[in-house]
Parts: structure tokens; sequence; C-alpha cells
């Protein structure tokens, strides 16, 4: 765990993988469910082929491993702070504050999972400074609320700086490069937005108006609530109309965040999830089978539709109502 996570810190094509949980400006735990779906190469698997080969039963590993994984929620949080002794033994909130911050005296530090010991014996740890207060995120922000941008973005970095390269020895080595390595006068070729001064630069979004924060978040619920009802009712829904169910989920994230992103093309992106989501309910006859819990639900849907179609349209025609162009029209 603790070699595996290190490495995905210090090699440009593992950070693909890791750099989506670390690209949140805040630390809690929604900051620990926020995990990546673009693991081409998962390190930590090829590093249980000696546990396997020892002869530690499928059985122990299958077990295990969500153990191992879900031990590393509770810790994305600032409201504990140190905890005494425990802070020389397991991996404490404060040493995975330190781990999560962009502060330059705390990157790359605490890569450790369970057990803190990791990374005093390898020469990774880093104590949280009371003269230091973490700054998250990642150094290159992400700059979007879009859970695709976010999960291919630096992908997409190496692939351009790969192709822009001008000799065969940059092509090859960029993926295995130490993170944010780019071929020689890349940076003033083709900047990228780069934080420099981690005390001085702004949070993504924090220049939205309240209507759009409030919007995204009924946004938010109403996609959950849909995504509860496709679980409970899956086998019900069956197939393909699950493929159909979960393509309409995957359109209506993108759309919406590409609102909170104030990108005028969401407008495209609401119209395209309106006609999609009435062709679904004329096709069917109702919401996946949805009017036997309650007869309305049919016109719940289609009347949320319209009305998510109508305030993005407001929002777009509105300059998404951000406090920067009221301030500009006053």
């Amino acid at each position: 765990g603790y070699w595996s996570h290190r490495l995905s810190h210090q090699i440009n094509f593992l950070w693909n993988k890791h750099a989506i949980h670390h690209s949140s400006e805040e630390f809690n735990l929604a900051c620990a469910l926020r995990q990546t779906v673009s693991s081409f190469v998962n390190l930590f698997t090829f590093l249980l082929i000696p546990a396997a080969l020892l002869g530690v039963p499928p059985r122990v590993i299958a077990i295990i491993l969500p153990i191992h994984l879900f031990l590393q929620f509770w810790y994305h949080t600032k409201h504990i702070k140190k905890m005494g002794f425990l802070e020389h033994i397991l991996v404490t909130p404060s040493h995975h504050r330190v781990h999560h911050a962009i502060n330059p005296i705390y990157m790359d530090k605490n890569h450790s999972q369970i057990f803190i010991i990791w990374d005093k014996l390898f020469g990774t740890f880093q104590e949280e400074l009371d003269s230091v207060p973490p700054v998250f995120g990642i150094t290159r922000p992400a700059q979007t609320w879009n859970p695709f941008r976010i999960n291919f973005q630096h992908l997409w970095l190496l692939i351009t700086d790969a192709w822009r390269a001008e000799n065969w020895k940059d092509k090859l080595t960029i993926w295995f490069k130490p993170t944010g390595w780019r071929p020689e006068n890349f940076e003033e070729k083709y900047p990228v937005n780069k934080i420099t001064d981690v005390y001085s630069f702004e949070k993504y979004g924090t220049q939205h108006s309240n209507k759009l924060m409030y919007w995204s978040l009924f946004q938010a619920i109403f996609t959950l609530l849909l995504i509860t009802y496709m679980y409970n009712s899956i086998a019900d829904i069956g197939l393909p109309n699950v493929f159909i169910y979960g393509a309409f989920i995957f359109l209506t994230v993108y759309s919406y965040t590409e609102l909170m992103d104030t990108r005028k093309i969401s407008l495209l992106w609401e119209t395209i999830r309106f006609f999609a989501g009435i062709a679904i309910v004329a096709y069917l006859g109702d919401w996946f089978g949805m009017n036997t819990l309650f007869p309305l639900a049919s016109y719940i849907i289609i009347g949320y539709l319209v009305l998510s179609l109508l305030v993005t349209f407001y929002f777009v025609n509105t300059n998404f109502d951000t406090k920067k162009s009221i301030v500009a029209t006053s």
C-alpha cells in the first residue's frame, strides 16, 4: 500500500489515476470518495503477486482489500486535530492533511495508508506544523467540476506533450518521468496553469452566485435519488435498459457539471438530455417502472426535465448570474 501510493505520486503515468483524489481544494469526507474511473494500471494488484506466490489464500486477500480501503476513509477531515500517542502509530487526520497539502514543505510526504511507520522508515514523514497551515489541491488545479474532465485531463496533457515532443526519447520517457515533468522549454511554449504561491490563489468556483450553487446542489440530490432508484430496482429494470439508465445518468452529470463550470455549451448538453429523457418515457411508457411505486412518477420526471432545461437556459442567458458579472454590470 505504501509503495503503490508513493509511486503514484512519483511517476507521470501513474499520477493520472491518483490526481483525481487530490484535485479537491477542500479536505473532507467527500474528498475521500473522490476516486478515479481511469485506472489503466492498478499497481496495487501487481504488488500483491508476491503475497499470492507465498501462499496467502485468495479469500484472505479478497476480504482484506476492502477493509484496507475503508480504513482510509475516516482521516479525511479537518475537524480532528492531533491525537496524542496515536500520532506515532496510525495515519491520523493530521498526517493525511500533510499528504494532501501543496505547501512546498508538505509535498510528497506521508504516503502510508494505515500505519505511519512506513513513512518514518523510508524517509517521507512530515509532521503537520502549526506555523504552516495546509493548503489543499494539486499544483496544476483541475479548474472544473466535470468529473470526466478531471479524470482524463492529466492523461490528455501527457498525450499532447508526447505528440508535440521533438525527439523520440522524450516521447517515450515522458510517461515514466517524475510527476509533472515536461520536455525542455514546454512550460514556455505550451504553458499550463500552475500554482506558484499556495497562499494567493482563489479556490475554483468561489465566484459563482448562490443561485447557481443552490441549483447545483438540487441537481446533485436529484441525481442521487435517480441512482438510488436504479440500484434498488436494477433486477426489475433488466438488460439492456439498465445501460440506457446508466447513459442517462452519465449525460445528467456531464450536463449539470458543465453548467457549474459556466460553459455555454451546457445548454446543448441539457437539450440533448431533455429529449433523451422524454424519449425514454415515451418508449417505456414510464420511468423504468417507477409508476408502480407511485402513479405520478412519469409526470414528476418530465416536470424535472422541463424545469432543468428552463433553469439552464436562464443561467446561460444571464451569463450564469455570477458575482463577477453583477459587479461588472454595476
